[in-house]
């Protein structure tokens, strides 16, 4: 399994590194493959990058044929300005599984609604949860 992970709003991943890398260490330890996106680590005061980068990173995401799931590192204030911008049609052809919650809602909806195909799951984020809630995130992972 290769999740991808993305920063649509918040940079998490800048603000609070070593909460970041707990979540890494926890799905590298389950075997889980990872794809960082190209925000990781970066801030561009609050939010992770303007709404084009945002934008380019979910779909360098969904263009990456060894991410299967592709999944929020954590909520926020903004996805919803990155809707008009990704590829849905590229996403068609190519269907994958988001996973995510708070503000990430916006992407799952506006996905399900335009690539019905999609699998769309209202759960854990990358950087906030995953790695506190082991035992439940282990069967989590096995299902996927």
């Amino acid at each position: 399994m290769n999740i991808g992970y993305y920063s649509a709003s918040t940079p998490i991943t800048a603000l609070s590194p070593k909460r970041f890398q707990r979540a890494v260490d926890f799905l590298q330890q389950e075997g889980v493959k990872l794809t960082a996106g190209c925000l990781t680590g970066k801030q561009d005061d609050y939010r992770s990058g303007s709404i084009f980068e945002r934008a380019q990173e979910i779909n360098q995401l969904i263009h990456n044929n060894q991410v299967e799931i592709i999944m929020a590192t954590i909520g926020g204030t903004n996805t919803n300005s990155v809707l008009p911008y990704i590829d849905y049609a590229y996403l068609k052809q190519h269907p994958k599984t988001f996973v995510g919650y708070s503000d990430a809602t916006a992407l799952l909806l506006a996905v399900k609604t335009q690539v019905p195909q999609c699998r769309v799951l209202y759960g854990p984020a990358f950087g906030s949860v995953i790695w506190r809630m082991a035992a439940i995130c282990r069967d989590d992972v096995a299902l996927f």
